[in-house]
């Protein structure tokens, strides 16, 4: 471990043109706070995010998920995503600690590279490996590692209009002025909405859910959209984001702010508290191509700034 961050510092390199890089960690160790607390059984997502940033930019990314649903399992359909079902929670009532800490339709770790592209593999599996395995390097190299791609983004796979929004559960924070409502409208047409049971509007064809897994939603296809629009003022931490971008970039998908302007991790030094620079007003995420156009256009057009 304690190489690993001299690692961040160029220490120890046996290439020394490597060692004079400006290398930084970007580490949330429980990003989606409130998703942690709100408990495992009820949906609530978190992860460990992790990065590794190069002369201003991400070069290796992990996102580490340990209630995120495997795709195409349940907890994938539940309302709030993620949810435990009965069968889910009697199943871990039964078996306890005997099948390992990880359930096996749930828990995901995100590995990214820059130039090498985005994995996903089951954290029961990992935690199987490593167990069986005399090392880590080992287990690394025999675990069956999926390769992400979002989901194509030239419309043949799903068209604009049908594409999916994966955003976050805090609206208070994350839309305070209900721009995101507005952009969907725009892009899924009027009947975008649907309004619950305690008159709360939402967007009918989207997830809501806590933590950077978003990011890895988005890179394995399961959503297309993802927009942060906090209050003014706010500017987002690089631990917020640097890992998440580089695991979406490597599944072939896009980042940047909410004029469409890539994202500049940089100037990180103290004076700027980690943070990233004060033009950036939100985060929009994609799966790239017209799909993110749409999302900056739309974010225009809402504002009256269009062209």
């Amino acid at each position: 471990l304690l190489k690993a961050i001299d690692y961040g510092q160029g220490i120890g390199e046996e290439d020394q043109s490597l060692a004079t890089k400006q290398r930084v960690w970007a580490l949330d160790p429980i990003d989606g706070t409130k998703g942690f607390l709100r408990g495992r059984e009820h949906g609530g997502q978190y992860c460990i995010a992790l990065a590794l940033i190069e002369d201003g930019e991400p070069v290796v990314s992990v996102l580490g998920c340990p209630n995120l649903p495997l795709p195409s399992t349940e907890s994938t359909k539940a309302i709030p995503y993620g949810a435990w079902s009965e069968n889910e929670v009697k199943n871990d009532a039964a078996t306890g600690s005997s099948n390992g800490l990880f359930s096996s339709s749930r828990g995901c770790l995100f590995v990214a590279v820059r130039g090498g592209g985005c994995f996903e593999v089951p954290l029961h599996i990992l935690e199987k490996y490593l167990l069986e395995q005399s090392s880590p390097e080992s287990a690394s190299a025999n675990l069956p590692w999926k390769r992400l791609h979002v989901t194509d983004n030239d419309g043949t796979a799903k068209a604009k209009h049908e594409a999916t929004f994966c955003l976050g559960v805090e609206r208070g924070f994350s839309d305070p002025k209900g721009t995101v409502l507005k952009i969907a409208q725009v892009i899924h047409g009027p009947d975008a909405l649907i309004v619950d049971d305690d008159g709360i509007k939402d967007i009918k064809n989207s997830i809501r859910m806590d933590g950077q897994g978003k990011y890895g939603l988005l890179a394995r296809g399961d959503a297309e959209y993802f927009l942060r629009l906090p209050k003014d003022g706010y500017v987002d931490f690089i631990w917020d984001v640097a890992a998440g971008y580089l695991c979406l970039k490597e599944a072939g998908g896009k980042m940047s702010d909410s004029f469409g302007r890539r994202l500049d991790f940089s100037d990180i030094g103290k004076e700027r508290n980690a943070k990233l620079p004060d033009c950036v007003e939100g985060i929009f995420g994609s799966n790239g191509g017209m799909f993110h156009d749409a999302l900056v256009n739309a974010y225009a057009e809402v504002n009256g700034c269009e062209d």
